[in-house]
């Protein structure tokens, strides 16, 4: 690899290494590991206010909501980079793009519900 930079400029090295934080970003921003844990993240902070909540279930469905794109291309490219973990067939959605969005709600919710029931079993047992 050394080998390869040395003939090339300062500027091409640089925008290099600026493709490259471009991709890192991109693959942080499109992986469902760290939308889920930038909305578990955002839980956290606002743990209090949730667990007091009347109704904390739908206060957790707002923050679900408020962490899902709403770029087509941003859902296109999150469904692309975890196919795997979506399930696109246990939807109503007539719309390939409804189905998308439908199936990245679902995982987020789950883990965002899986959240909600620990912070009940541990309000319960204190």
């Amino acid at each position: 690899m050394n080998d390869k930079l040395k003939d090339l400029s300062q500027y091409q090295i640089e925008a290099l290494a600026l493709k490259g934080l471009e991709t890192e970003a991109d693959n942080k921003r499109y992986s469902l590991y760290h939308i889920t844990q930038d909305l578990i993240a955002e839980l956290e902070d606002h743990k209090e206010e949730i667990i007091e909540h009347e109704y904390p279930q739908d206060l957790v469905s707002e923050y679900v909501d408020s962490n899902i794109s709403v770029y087509t291309y941003d859902q296109i490219m999150i469904f692309a980079n975890n196919y795997n973990d979506l399930d696109l067939d246990n939807n109503d959605c007539d719309e390939f793009q409804d189905a998308v969005v439908s199936a990245i709600y679902s995982y987020l919710a789950e883990q965002a519900d899986a959240w909600l029931f620990e912070q009940e079993q541990t309000k319960v047992e204190v």
